[in-house]
């Protein structure tokens, strides 16, 4: 009888475990994917009230870790939570548990700082519980020592060249925008040129910035890339047509030069 007892209990051990092995249903991993990108909007936004929505009672110190979040919104003057993929680690069907390793980075800003620090690869673990209404989030833990962090100053630093370049091109400043393209940069004397041409056309350009994100900067602190989204108006001077290009996207090389000012050394067009 015992015998019997023990080759029962393993064997349910045994699909336990192997059950939690299974691959996350297409299906389920829509609807868990729509629950953690409702996580990443509202956390943005500091929605705390419709956050605490999709976390389960079970949550660990769910009311402190809401809190917290409402006090980085109120102290941070920029807060941006943004995932760079979900690997989806495991799944039991017979608990309705998944667990999903994010990689994300965090930008926050304070008062004080002259641009906002960073964490870039940050790691976390991410356990979703399915409920009769659907899918929540059971717990998350952050891995502390994962990702890295760039000060305040050298991503002011970073972005300060793609701001002047902003600033140049909305003044037709040959001179302001000559001084932020790297000595290095390929094909920098057609591009100079190019502003020239442009310059003689144009009576009005608007390249307005709708989001930045740095994606990543060397260990030595010498290189980096930058990703834009942007709006492009412009109106030539004979006729004065007026043209807008929208949601264009750029990723912009950035290198360090002797002087010690960032300069850009690729990805314009």
């Amino acid at each position: 009888m015992m015998n019997k007892i023990s080759y029962l209990f393993l064997t349910i051990l045994f699909t336990s475990l192997l059950f939690t092995a299974c691959s996350l249903p297409d299906e389920e991993k829509k609807d868990v994917l729509k629950i953690l990108e409702i996580r990443e909007d509202l956390s943005n936004k500091g929605q705390t009230n419709k956050l605490a929505v999709i976390f389960t009672d079970s949550f660990p110190n769910r009311n402190e870790y809401l809190d917290q979040l409402k006090y980085r919104h109120f102290y941070f003057t920029e807060y941006d939570y943004s995932i760079n993929s979900i690997n989806f680690t495991s799944y039991n069907p017979l608990t309705k548990k998944a667990s999903a390793l994010i990689d994300f980075d965090l930008l926050f800003k304070t008062p004080e700082d002259p641009a906002p620090a960073m964490l870039l690869g940050r790691l976390e673990k991410v356990t979703l519980l399915k409920e009769k209404i659907g899918w929540k989030i059971d717990n998350i833990e952050e891995m502390k020592d994962s990702g890295r962090k760039i000060a305040p100053q050298l991503v002011h630093d970073i972005f300060y060249p793609l701001d002047t370049r902003k600033t140049a091109l909305s003044n037709n400043d040959f001179q302001l925008f000559e001084s932020v393209i790297h000595a290095d940069f390929a094909s920098r004397d057609e591009l100079l040129s190019d502003f020239k041409e442009n310059a003689e056309v144009f009576s009005e350009i608007n390249y307005a910035i709708k989001e930045r994100k740095l994606l990543s900067v060397s260990t030595d602190e010498k290189n980096a890339e930058v990703m834009q989204s942007f709006d492009l108006a412009f109106k030539t001077k004979e006729g004065g047509i007026s043209e807008k290009l929208e949601n264009q996207k750029e990723v912009i090389s950035l290198k360090k030069s002797d002087d010690g000012n960032w300069k850009i050394i690729g990805g314009l067009r």
